[in-house]
């Protein structure tokens, strides 16, 4: 079983809809691909309907909700890691926006002759600590970190800036919820 899950796509947008939408055609994925759309929450307000969301975007497949959109890549790297899917779509909902995040597996890339932005290289609920560990890396070989309460939205600013720098490791921490992530 292969242990990776790569990040395919971030996009931004106001509306949960088009940000799911953008981020499907920037790698031109079609929508009746995506296996799993996974909701999280990253602040308090009127929440909107996610299999009503899904369905404006185009997508066929169920949508689940999670406590926060960190939590949600989480998941949906976990849903990839155990076989069960190839593709996987989070979106980070918050007062100023939503952030929708492809995630892919090995197959997924080979099959649809993907190129990914990014792996994500370990994750931990413990803290930063445990997830350097877990990929065999210490603090001073991170370039970028991103602390914060938006996890989605933080993947996407960190992706952006680890490119822009051309740099290869950095890291989204909210509390004791730690993503390393390794730029392709």
């Amino acid at each position: 079983m292969d242990r990776d899950v790569f990040i395919l796509s971030a996009v931004s947008d106001i509306k949960p809809a088009e940000a799911i939408r953008h981020a499907l055609e920037n790698i031109e994925i079609p929508p009746s691909r995506v296996q799993d759309a996974v909701f999280g929450y990253d602040a308090s307000f009127s929440l909107p309907d996610v299999q009503q969301v899904t369905q404006e975007a185009g997508l066929t497949c169920l949508a689940v909700n999670v406590s926060s959109s960190l939590r949600a890549v989480f998941f949906g790297a976990q849903s990839i890691l155990s076989g069960d899917l190839e593709l996987a779509l989070v979106i980070g909902l918050g007062e100023d926006g939503s952030t929708a995040l492809l995630l892919g597996s090995p197959d997924a890339v080979g099959r649809f002759n993907l190129l990914p932005r990014a792996r994500l290289a370990a994750r931990s609920l413990s803290g930063t600590d445990s997830a350097l560990r877990a990929a065999g890396l210490a603090s001073g070989d991170l370039t970028v970190i991103k602390n914060g309460e938006r996890g989605a939205r933080l993947v996407k600013e960190l992706l952006e800036e680890l490119e822009q720098l051309q740099a290869q490791w950095g890291l989204v921490s909210i509390g004791q919820s730690a993503l390393l992530v390794e730029r392709i």
